[in-house]
Order: structure tokens, then sequence, then C-alpha cells
């Protein structure tokens, strides 16, 4: 077979996966399906991409060149995640919507840590997790994957220090460095597990308790100093 019909084969192959996977989500979707919409055999597709993953990975990875944020709209619709076109998916803004400088800065970070481990630490979003880090071996998409996911909610954490700590709440340091100890803080004891698919999902009961820890230590580095007598 020529080269150019190579490519060709290997473009008509992506295009079906495409659909099916935004029709189906990931798990929906099947070999034979793509085979179908293809119009060729599932041997001749696992001839191009060795397995369901290797396929994804590829095509999302083409979509984030392509589109930027296209990429993760992909991954989103065919994760099952709903998010407008373009922004982060909308429990995230649901998550973020609860910074509100005005209110006691320690009552907001444990109802945002709280509603963010419970609705961001599920099986699907760690399978979303790992679609991306697999992706993300060509740095280029893994610049575009972050500036368009985690980059982008740090921001509104790094927006929402800057008010507290001009308004006196917290301590004077830089809000980038703030929003980023904060967000490790929440992750350090359990994205790891969820990611490596050892603990997915959590309980209500051990939420609040990583949550009181974290939000602990950080008011003990970060919280106002008394006013001098």
């Amino acid at each position: 077979m020529s080269r150019t019909k190579t490519v060709e084969r290997r473009e008509a192959i992506l295009e079906a996966a495409k659909q099916v996977f935004q029709e189906a989500g990931f798990d929906g979707a099947s070999m034979d399906e793509i085979a179908a919409r293809f119009g060729g055999s599932k041997a001749t597709v696992y001839r191009y991409f060795g397995s369901k993953e290797a396929l994804f990975k590829e095509l999302i990875s083409r979509t984030a060149k392509d589109m930027g944020s296209g990429g993760m709209d992909l991954l989103f619709k065919s994760m099952g995640i709903k998010a407008q076109a373009g922004e982060l998916p909308d429990h995230a803004m649901q998550i973020l919507s609860l910074l509100d400088p005005t209110r006691d800065v320690e009552a907001t970070l444990r109802i945002l840590g709280r509603e963010a481990l419970r609705q961001g630490h599920t099986p699907e979003q760690f399978a979303g997790a790992r679609m991306l880090v697999a992706a993300a071996t060509d740095p280029e998409v893994g610049r575009i994957f972050y500036e368009q996911g985690v980059g982008r909610a740090v921001k509104f954490l790094e927006a929402y220090f800057a008010r507290v700590i001009e308004a006196g709440k917290i301590r004077q340091a830089d809000p980038f460095i703030v929003a980023r100890h904060f967000h490790a803080l929440l992750d350090a004891v359990v994205f790891y597990l969820g990611l490596f698919n050892i603990k997915t999902s959590l309980d209500d009961a051990y939420i609040a308790e990583v949550v009181d820890r974290a939000v602990d230590v950080f008011l003990r580095a970060y919280q106002s100093p008394p006013p001098q007598q």
C-alpha cells in the first residue's frame, strides 16, 4: 500500500473514532463500531492503533494541537463530563463559584475543599486524568491541557487569594504561590491514590478529615499575625 493511501486510511480511522467517542463516550465506544463507521475491518483498526486507549490518546493529542481547548472539549465529552465549549467542566465552575472574598476565609476554604474532593475525586475524573497524562508525552499537548485545565482552575484560586490578601484577611504573600500551596494541600493525601486507581472514591467523613487538616495547615502558614499591642 502506498504511503498516501496509508495516511488517508489512518485519517479516516481517526475521524470515525472521533465521531464514536463523541457519541458514545470512551467507555461506550467499541473498536467494532469504529471499524464499521470507518468502513473497514476491526483488524485494520488494530493494525494502525494497537488499542482503544492508543487511538484515543492520538485523537486528543491531535485535537489539542489543532484546536487548543478543543482537545479538552473532546476529552470531557468522551468521559461524560458536562462542560461548555472552551470552558472548565460545569462541576468545576460550580465549585469555584464558592470563592467569595467577602466571606470568612476559613469557612470558605472548608466548603470549597469538601466540594472539590467530593466532585473531583471520582473514577470518571481520574480516568480523564490518566488519559491526559498519557497524551502529555508530547510537551505541546501537555502545555495545552495544563493551561486549559488545572492551570485555569488555579488561576481562580489565585484571584481569590489576591482579594483576601488585599483585605488583610491573610498575611501578605504572592497569590500565585498561596493558591498552589492550598491546591497542593488538598491533593497531598488523596490525589495519587486516585490517579493510580487505588482509592478513586472517598466517603464524606474522610473528605471532611482531609480538608480540615489541609485548611488547618494552610491557615497556620498564612493567617494574618495578631495585631501588636
